[in-house]
């Protein structure tokens, strides 16, 4: 399962900045961040990376910076260089505060591109934010069995990620456990791969199918018995019988 990571090398990265809106917005000083933006500062600008000041202030999870470019107009969608959106590295970047702000005016929940292999918020939310992130998105209306290129929902990410607080919240709420990705994944098999027994357990409780090959030919008691887990192992066994 390849996890898309779309500028997330530049996440943090503020070296460098040369207009005056990125260098008030490094240090937080808002009352010249306000003043800028009264005088007709742009926020439709790109620095050396190709990032938007809304994009660093929400990167960053500084509420304050993300309210003001708001206000004065900042598009909320406005993607870095690179076509991602705002929403998008807030879930990154488990920046719970600043996508709710984003949400309430009016961000794409469900946003998807090709750019981004058609993953949109929830995944990243799924396999790197937390629980309260993903509640939020699912009360705006994301889709929880969002499938991407790679056909993995919300449910195998999590898994994949090992949250296992995520995965759970997911199972509760009716999750397609049949969900099959695009390289074979399912939710057993990504279960038994985390090496954590109560992975396993939760996916067995939840009627997970055990009847899946994976590419390699390997089936659902295989993974286990490979999976050095004496605990896992048996857990399988039982509910093969």
């Amino acid at each position: 399962m390849k996890q898309f990571i779309f500028c997330a090398l530049m996440l943090f990265s503020t070296q460098g900045y040369s207009q005056d809106i990125f260098k008030v917005l490094k240090v937080r000083d808002y009352q010249k961040l306000e003043q800028l933006l009264m005088k007709g500062e742009s926020s439709v600008q790109y620095n050396e990376n190709g990032l938007t000041p809304l994009w660093m202030a929400v990167a960053e999870n500084d509420t304050a910076s993300v309210n003001l470019l708001l206000r004065y107009g900042a598009d909320i969608n406005l993607s870095c260089k690179n076509g991602m959106p705002p929403i998008m590295v807030g879930c990154i970047a488990n920046a719970v505060e600043s996508v709710a702000i984003l949400l309430d005016h009016g961000a794409d929940v469900n946003w998807r591109s090709p750019a981004s292999s058609n993953q949109q918020p929830i995944r990243f939310a799924s396999q790197g934010g937390s629980l309260r992130l993903v509640k939020l998105l699912l009360d705006h209306g994301a889709d929880m069995e969002s499938t991407p290129d790679d056909k993995a929902t919300p449910l195998l990410a999590a898994i994949h990620a090992k949250k296992y607080d995520i995965a759970t919240f997911y199972f509760n709420s009716g999750a397609n456990v049949n969900v099959l990705g695009r390289d074979g994944e399912c939710v057993i098999h990504e279960a038994i791969k985390t090496g954590n027994p109560d992975m396993v357990k939760l996916s067995l409780e939840h009627n997970a199918p055990l009847n899946y090959v994976d590419p390699k030919g390997k089936t659902t008691w295989q993974l286990a018995k490979q999976s050095g887990s004496p605990e896992i192992k048996a857990l399988v066994k039982e509910a093969l019988k």
